[in-house]
């Protein structure tokens, strides 16, 4: 599409300037290609992950399949165009998957449920020492892990999850009661000692609630809430490096920090729908997904976030993945798979 409006008297230096600047600005993407349209057996997907090309898996729930154990793993061999369902039965629907190579990932979901394969196959239950849900997991390496999720829950691995231990929270609760308490929806990593989670802190007593991001710089023993001034729930976050990082959420919030979080700022998403991942290739160039039931947007942007632009569709998106320049995946909660073309 030109944009430019001709004129005569614009110099030819001008006239390059001009067309420089759009150049720069076009969205970072441009087509997807649908994989596949849903799951074919109505499973729900709430994650996804690959470790190359052809090789991923997503985690979710097979609730109609077997409602006592509807924790749900499939994998693909063939980028994404058919899934396998892998043979272990989960008590819990599950909310995260993480990859860190083909031979050692691990889910987590409700119950406090957590898995992990150490060939990309065969899955094995671990125990978490907790009962409450959780949302997400990162792993520094092959040994040290974290999971974070309801009721301040956030639980650690010093041996690739054998064992765990309970940092906070992790005790069952009847909902929303008279405490006040945080949900943590994301965790993130840079190394060993520094990292973050995000949800929400809610006050039932003074009927508010804040969005919440927390930051470790010691390995998960002490944490530093950041003040970012809104109150819609987070979703998901992620870090490029120790300054670099973006939070998604409710009402399509997107904030971003360039000193670690010692402020964040707005960025306008141009929608109001959830956003429920958020990725990086680099500093310039990420997507953002979300939506709810019959509505689903896609965000891209290739300056940082300064100016994204939007695609709508009718799937609620749930996850974005990026893998590397070629390879970017998308999965909506009703089992459609996006790839960059």
């Amino acid at each position: 599409m030109n944009i430019l409006k001709s004129s005569q008297q614009l110099s030819k230096t001008i006239r390059f300037s001009v067309v420089f600047t759009v150049i720069i600005t076009l969205p970072a993407l441009a087509d997807w290609v649908k994989l596949q349209n849903r799951d074919p057996d109505s499973r729900y997907y709430m994650s996804i992950a690959f470790v190359d090309g052809k090789t991923g898996w997503v985690a979710g729930s097979a609730l109609f399949e077997d409602s006592e154990n509807p924790g749900f793993i499939g994998y693909t061999k063939d980028g994404g165009k058919t899934w396998q369902k892998s043979d272990i039965k989960l008590s819990g629907d599950l909310s995260n998957i993480y990859f860190l190579e083909a031979n050692h990932g691990w889910v987590v979901g409700q119950k406090g449920v957590i898995a992990n394969t150490t060939n990309g196959k065969d899955w094995e239950i671990q125990i978490s020492k907790v009962g409450t849900w959780l949302k997400s997991i990162y792993f520094v390496n092959k040994k040290l892990g974290f999971a974070a999720g309801a009721n301040e829950t956030i639980i650690s691995t010093r041996n690739g999850g054998r064992t765990w231990k309970v940092l906070q929270g992790g005790q069952l609760g009847e909902g929303v009661g008279e405490d006040d308490t945080s949900l943590f929806n994301a965790v993130h990593f840079i190394n060993e000692k520094t990292g973050w989670v995000a949800g929400i802190r809610l006050l039932p007593t003074k009927k508010r609630q804040h969005t919440l991001i927390q930051k470790t710089t010691d390995g998960a023993r002490t944490w530093v809430t950041q003040d970012t001034g809104k109150e819609d729930i987070l979703e998901d976050l992620f870090f490029l490096d120790a300054s670099i990082g973006w939070a998604v959420g409710e009402n399509g919030v997107i904030l971003h920090t360039t000193n670690g979080g010692k402020r964040w700022q707005e960025q306008k998403s141009g929608t109001d729908e959830t956003l429920r991942s958020v990725r990086f290739l680099d500093k310039h160039t990420g997507w953002a997904v979300g939506g709810d039931l019959g509505v689903g947007v896609i965000l891209s942007t290739n300056n940082g976030g300064k100016k994204w632009e939007v695609e709508e569709n009718d799937k609620k998106m749930v996850k974005v993945f990026i893998l590397d320049k070629q390879n970017v995946w998308l999965a909506s909660e009703d089992g459609a798979i996006f790839q960059t073309q």
